[in-house]
């Protein structure tokens, strides 16, 4: 086998995979698919200056999405052990989900190695660091504010862990 067609045959293969995930995500509903270009021209290449948070999953930016609206796109670690049928399942879960208290997924990505998943953006920084003071945020809240928006966050999280079938947050060893 020479090299020009074990590179052809490597990136057939590749490109295979990738249809049958995409063709997967088709028959979900309320799922937008999104080309890893097209997320990275929505964040000017994954900037830091678009950078709004990072956690043990990955890190989340804010962008502006072909149809003018501003999405918060989680791009997932590459370290994640999460497979694309874990990855595709979740999707699947999350994107019949609708709580007053959670934010709405618009879409993902699934492309080569890319896992990111695209949510509706929230302005006002973090709720944490809203609450808890110390962020960028000029907002104050009253204690009785602030206990009725953690009943709301403890309404989202009861939702999620317990109302939502096939769970979609399974427990954390």
């Amino acid at each position: 086998m020479t090299c020009f067609s074990f590179l052809c045959n490597r990136r057939l293969k590749s490109a295979t995979k990738h249809a049958a995930e995409l063709d997967e995500l088709s028959g979900f509903n309320n799922v937008n698919i999104y080309s890893y270009k097209e997320l990275r021209i929505a964040t000017n290449g994954f900037s830091d200056i678009n950078k709004i948070g990072e956690g043990g999953f990955g890190s989340v930016y804010k962008g502006k999405l072909r149809n003018g609206k501003m999405a918060a796109i989680k791009v997932l670690s590459s370290e994640s052990r999460q497979g694309v049928k874990e990855f595709l399942t979740e999707i699947q879960v999350i994107s019949e989900i609708e709580h007053e208290n959670l934010v709405k997924l618009y879409g993902c990505c699934v492309e080569a190695n890319h896992r990111i998943l695209v949510y509706n953006y929230l302005e006002n920084n973090s709720l944490a660091q809203t609450l808890l003071g110390g962020g960028h945020s000029s907002i104050q809240f009253s204690w009785p504010t602030r206990v009725k928006i953690c009943i709301g966050v403890a309404r989202g999280l009861a939702y999620l862990h317990v109302d939502v079938r096939p769970h979609c947050c399974p427990p954390r060893y």
